[in-house]
Formats: C-alpha cells, structure tokens, sequence
C-alpha cells in the first residue's frame, strides 16, 4: 500500500479583516517578546505600547498601509506591515512567520504581495531594518544600504528598487 501523500495546506496572502486585528495583535505581542529577544526588555515593550491594538486599527484603516496576513487553514501563519507615504520611499516595519509554518515560503509569498501592494500605491523604493537577515532579503533583491543602531542593537538598512516598465 502506496504512503498517503501529504503536503501543506494552501496558504493564502489577503490585507488582514477587521474581525482578526486583535488576534494579529496578540501574534505581534508574542513576536516581540519571544523572537525579537535581540532588543532589551524596556525597548520590546515599548515596541508594543506603541504598536497597540489601536494604533493598528489606524494601520488597517489607512490607505496608504498595507497590512497582510497569510493564512493556511484559516489560522493565521504570518503578517506583513508597511507604509507607502505620499512623499518619499515605502518602508517595510514587519515581516513575520509563526515559527510552525517557516520553511514553507510563507515569508517571501507574504513579501512578494506585500512589494506589489506597495508598488500599486506608488513606490519606487523600499526601505528595511533587520537585525539578522540580511541574507534572505538579499537572496529577494534588497541591497544592503547602511547599518545603524536602533534602540542600541545594529540593525541592517536595506533597500529594494521597484523596475517599472519603460
């Protein structure tokens, strides 16, 4: 008898529902107190007193946002927050997966609608802070621009120039 073949659910990347900010909130509270331990514990909760339930609401309500969340069985398995100002260059401030589902390209599908958003609203440059992963979005086209020190941990600034057709 042949093993059944398993494989992932399919995961789909859509701007998060009204009904799931509270839930995408607790992921980004838990995100920042256990994976982002690189930033001492005064600044990770500063981090989440001014990333609040609110201020995310403001977030989804803004056009000029992009808040994503990828789903696989309608659980939510990743988010991607950015912000295309009217003037100057886009800014990637979160990109994350639940540990469970890494390894399934759920981050760069997360990224890749993320810079399509952003390309639709207009951008031609993305900005990017990481601490330790330079390389994957190096590998997605993002040049390392400067390093600088954020709340006292050196971070990566990255960049990605959108193509557009002539």
């Amino acid at each position: 008898m042949a093993a059944a073949h398993t494989s992932n659910p399919p995961l789909k990347i859509a701007p998060v529902r009204l009904r799931e900010l509270a839930q995408l909130h607790r992921m980004f509270e838990r995100a920042v107190r256990i994976h982002f331990a690189y930033f001492p514990e005064r600044v990770q909760r500063q981090v989440i007193a001014e990333h609040s339930l609110i201020q995310l609401l403001k977030a989804y309500a803004d056009s000029r946002r992009v808040v994503l969340v990828a789903r696989r069985r309608g659980q939510l398995a990743g988010y991607c927050v950015a912000a295309v100002p009217p003037n100057g260059p886009a800014q990637l401030f979160w990109l994350y997966v639940d540990p469970v589902h890494r390894g399934t390209n759920t981050g760069l599908s997360l990224l890749s609608r993320a810079v399509k958003e952003m390309e639709r609203l207009g951008a031609q440059t993305i900005f990017l802070a990481t601490h330790d992963h330079r390389r994957y979005y190096e590998r997605q086209g993002f040049k390392f621009d400067h390093r600088e020190s954020q709340h006292g941990v050196d971070m990566d600034i990255m960049s990605f120039s959108i193509r557009r057709p002539a």
